[in-house]
């Protein structure tokens, strides 16, 4: 087994360019490898390509390769995943805003006891909401959705009777 330089999916000390090619022919080919594909895609020989592989270890290099792959796939994700948990959260912010406004204008009077009832309900839930998310932040996305199912229909509700 050869010794690798920094990433064994690069071309290796003392690899010839033909082998070289030749693996990076067979490590592009994804999970339709084969030697003989690569064989037949570069017009050489079964036997040198076999040879190469054995060689210069092409299935441990290819392993090193596919693991990069996936580990800079899931960095991405993860990358991915918190830029959209920050826009969420600005958006968020952004619209518990407006919402406060729209709220201090609010006059009383026009509300109906049944607009205060659920007033009273969506705010109780959002705080007993925020208080258990400290200790249970994975567990409550049914009841983050019901709450946001909720405000939608109070502002559906509102601006269907003109109050909006």
């Amino acid at each position: 087994m050869p010794k690798w330089t920094d990433k064994p999916w690069e071309h290796q000390k003392g690899e010839s360019d033909k082998a070289y090619e030749a693996f990076v022919t067979y490590r592009d080919m994804g999970t339709n490898r084969s030697i003989r594909a690569v064989a037949q895609k570069l017009a050489k020989s079964r036997t040198q390509i076999g040879k190469w592989s054995s060689g210069w270890d092409w299935t441990e290099r290819v392993r090193a390769y596919d693991n990069e792959l996936e580990e800079e796939a899931r960095a991405k994700v993860v990358k991915d995943r918190k830029e959209m948990t920050d826009r969420h959260i600005k958006i968020a912010m952004q619209l518990q805003k407006k919402a406060l406004e729209a709220l201090t204008s609010l006059e009383a009077g026009a509300m109906s006891p049944k607009d205060i009832k659920e007033f009273i309900k969506m705010a109780t839930d959002l705080e007993r909401l925020n208080r258990t998310l400290e200790g249970e932040s994975g567990r409550n996305s049914e009841t983050s959705t019901s709450l946001a199912d909720a405000v939608i229909a109070a502002y559906q509700k509102r601006k269907e009777e003109g109050n909006v």
